[in-house]
């Protein structure tokens, strides 16, 4: 073997060893099994959220849903209808995915109509507007650090929106009070004016 050969060789010895020492000196910080992040959120999800999410059927729903296609639901009132379909202020879920959170996925409330369905036939009336509802529930939410080679997640709070309601629409102050200023004008009588003599 010529002095070439060995120096090539010696090269490609300590580039393997250095690779090598290289990857065992990263740090894995593996993601904590589904088993146990499921027992921490149980303990967490005693409640009515809790049993909300555990039970909602998100598939059982009709797709394409709109204010309009609810509104025909109106007269019908029939048993087999969910209620979210039958409320004045209709409103259909959507799944939130966040990686970083468990349970990854929630359903999340959002409203139909912008207004209410309290016309007399059923129809959407603006004098009343949807609202979501929100309540606060615990979650996990993974940390960045790493303890024991497995991530950590810790107790968070988030304001879940699980339905909607009707509230009376409010009507700006400014649009009221010009609005009652001139019906007083039109209301009052035009003012007479005095003569004045020199």
């Amino acid at each position: 073997m010529h002095g070439g050969d060995v120096v090539v060789a010696l090269l490609v010895t300590v580039a393997s060893c250095a690779a090598r020492g290289g990857k065992g000196n990263r740090r894995v910080c593996a993601d904590l099994p589904e088993e146990i992040l499921e027992q921490r959120f149980g303990r967490l999800s005693v409640g009515v959220l809790g049993a909300f999410h555990h039970t909602l059927q998100l598939t059982a729903e009709p797709q394409n849903l709109s204010c309009s296609s609810a509104s025909l639901l109106q007269p019908a009132k029939r048993s087999s209808i969910p209620v979210n379909l039958l409320s004045l202020s209709p409103w259909a879920y959507r799944l939130k995915h966040d990686p970083a959170r468990y349970p990854r996925f929630i359903p999340e409330a959002y409203c139909l109509c912008r207004g209410c369905l309290t016309g007399s036939a059923g129809e959407e009336s603006e004098e009343y507007r949807s609202v979501p509802v929100f309540v606060p529930t615990a979650v996990l939410r993974r940390s960045r650090s790493c303890v024991g080679g497995r991530r950590s997640y810790t107790e968070s709070y988030e304001s879940i929106p699980v339905g909607c309601t009707c509230v009376p629409a409010l009507k700006p102050e400014k649009s009221a009070r010009r609005s009652n200023q001139s019906t007083q004008r039109a209301v009052q009588p035009p003012k007479k004016r005095k003569n004045v003599s020199n």
